[in-house]
């Protein structure tokens, strides 16, 4: 019978693909939640990474419900990132899915959230001119995310990060 896949250590020689999915939910104000970890100095949207075997929209389901006790359903991709390795500081490639998580009202949201202790210091409901709060890239992805919400733009690879 031929071998269907290559010998397992042909994939161990492959590059390594860090893989993340996140979301964006929104109030009915358009307003949309972020988290704010203690492992960093920015603000993020709720997401994290994808577990060996999760799909990227099972992964967005399951932070949303780790890191703040909501089960929301995932909707369509708004937002698709490739980052090149960066060699030199010992980076590996990725792939950031940002989806919509669709509209939940905000006393709705205040009244159902309890951020995850071990992980998050703070969530808020913020305006798109505050996205400033997350880091560069992380307001890159929102902003794009919530143009194609309004059909002002498409989903497609964003740009890299800078620096």
């Amino acid at each position: 019978m031929p071998r269907l896949l290559p010998d397992p250590a042909y994939f161990a020689t492959l590059p390594k693909v860090i893989t993340s999915a996140a979301v964006i939910l929104r109030d009915e104000r358009g307003r949309f939640v972020i988290e704010k970890p203690n492992y960093r100095d920015h603000w993020l949207l709720p997401g994290g990474g994808v577990d060996p075997g999760e799909d990227p929209r099972g992964c967005a389901r399951r932070e949303v419900q780790e890191e703040l006790g909501l089960d929301v359903e995932i909707g369509r991709l708004l937002a698709l990132n490739w980052v090149p390795s960066r060699a030199a500081a010992g980076a590996p490639m990725g792939v950031h899915f940002v989806f919509d998580a669709g509209v939940m009202p905000a006393a709705e949201l205040e009244a159902r959230i309890v951020p995850q202790e071990a992980e998050l210091d703070d969530w808020r409901l913020v305006e798109e001119s505050e996205a400033h709060l997350l880091s560069p890239w992380g307001a890159a992805r929102a902003e794009r995310a919530l143009a194609v919400l309004r059909g002002e733009a498409e989903v497609d690879l964003l740009s890299p990060p800078v620096g």
